[in-house]
């Protein structure tokens, strides 16, 4: 279903769970105990998010964080009446603290308008041709003028750290702390249920693990570490499939521990800012690294497949986005300008943009 506003779509993610997705851009959930309601990022703040939540539930509202990143911060300031706490791992507190450049939000607005228009384009094919590229249960909104809008500076008031509990009243879910795209990144284990709430530790498309506070090994590291868990479900934190299972998350992992070992093929690449970078493609998924590759680069001794065959790691060689990765949905439209971003300070070269995502 469509949010009130027209930007939100908003659908059932789960018992007790709510996507509140804003197609093209990034994807907030809300989660629903028997005295509590929690609500994973906040989205753009384009529109406010504030209006779905009240449409979902009465209850008292936790507003966690799962990194610092502009668009899954930047409702939390049209929450302040509405949440108890604004909830996150200390590691990105100075960041929270810092409104969005305004630079940053008008480049921003001119990639969400690329986004848009591409989709129009593979939209087209699917209600012409019958690709179905996009899906039609979500499209991908158009932009609306932004130049009033704001990413304001709110504060975290409640830092969480590994192994936290949060109890919403029937339903408890733990903190894990999990860097590689950014120091301060989290996730959620809801382990009677098998539940994942992923952020950008797991997403659909681009894995930004190029950035300044990027970690590729500590990327890896936290993907294996949730390959580990008994998942059922993985809400992820970008693009508009928004929900996996478990063998994503095991080909996450795969991909990751690969890149980090220097077993993947890089080419030179950019993310959607134009930031130049190392591509690394997987089936249905792309990493990408600090640095440009020349042209392409081959590792000294070819990886083993997981057969023990003298090959790639699965999916290295494909084309991005050609196959679904395993477990995921279906896609429902374009992707979302994910790995865009900067984190908090940083600047690299041309115009870098700050803790987009």
């Amino acid at each position: 279903m469509t949010g009130g506003s027209g930007w939100f779509a908003v659908r059932e993610a789960g018992p007790g769970a709510f996507l509140l997705a804003e197609p093209g851009h990034v994807n907030s959930y809300l989660l629903l105990g028997e005295d509590l309601a929690l609500l994973f990022d906040t989205g753009t703040g384009i529109a406010p998010i504030g209006d779905e939540v009240r449409a979902l539930t009465p209850l008292p509202l936790l507003v966690v964080n799962s990194h610092h990143g502009h668009l899954h911060r930047g409702g939390n300031a049209s929450l302040r009446g509405l949440a108890k706490d604004f909830a996150a791992h200390p590691a990105g507190a100075q960041a929270h603290a810092e409104p969005a450049p305004r630079a940053w939000l008008e480049r921003y607005a001119e990639v969400a308008r690329t986004v848009r228009r591409r989709y129009e384009g593979l939209h087209a094919l699917d209600t012409h041709h019958g690709f179905f590229l996009t899906g039609s249960r979500v499209a991908v909104r158009p932009v609306p003028d932004l130049s009033d809008w704001r990413i304001e500076a709110v504060p975290t008031t409640r830092p969480l750290r590994e192994g936290e509990v949060l109890d919403l009243g029937g339903r408890r879910l733990t903190v894990l702390h999990t860097p590689g795209h950014s120091p301060d990144g989290i996730c959620l284990w809801e382990a009677e249920t098998g539940l994942l709430l992923a952020g950008d530790t797991l997403v659909s498309g681009v894995f930004a693990a190029h950035l300044p506070g990027s970690d590729v090994a500590a990327f890896a590291d936290s993907t294996a570490r949730l390959a580990e868990l008994p998942v059922t479900h993985a809400l992820l934190g970008h693009n508009l499939r928004h929900r996996a299972g478990p063998g994503f998350v095991a080909d996450v992992a795969a991909a990751l521990a690969a890149v980090r070992d220097g077993r993947t093929r890089a080419v030179r690449g950019s993310d959607a800012f134009g930031v130049e970078c190392r591509r690394h493609d997987f089936d249905g998924f792309a990493v990408l690294t600090e640095g440009v590759a020349d042209g392409f680069w081959q590792p000294a001794e070819e990886p083993r497949g997981r057969d023990g065959d003298a090959s790639a790691p699965r999916g290295a060689e494909a084309p991005h986005g050609v196959e679904a990765p395993r477990g995921t949905e279906a896609p429902h439209g374009a992707e979302a300008p994910h790995g865009a971003e900067a984190p908090h300070g940083a600047e690299r070269g041309r115009e870098t943009p700050d803790a987009a995502a």
